[in-house]
């Protein structure tokens, strides 16, 4: 779910990346590239919780 997550960021940027420069620098401009920054936030903060669950389960695992 998260590489899926990730990909549609991804895609995002990409067709950001590829509108003409006077495009990306006008208020809608601006806010796609926030709505863009802000999936990407969410996509990392999940990466980061997935991460410190796997990490906790390991540390369990080896206590046993």
């Amino acid at each position: 779910m998260l590489k899926f997550l990730q990909e549609r960021v991804n895609k995002a940027t990409k067709a950001f990346d590829e509108q003409p420069k006077e495009a990306k620098h006008t208020a809608a401009g601006g806010q796609k590239a926030d709505q863009i920054a802000g999936k990407q936030g969410r996509v990392q903060q999940l990466m980061r919780k997935l991460a410190v669950k796997l990490n906790k389960e390991n540390h369990a695992e080896e206590e046993r």
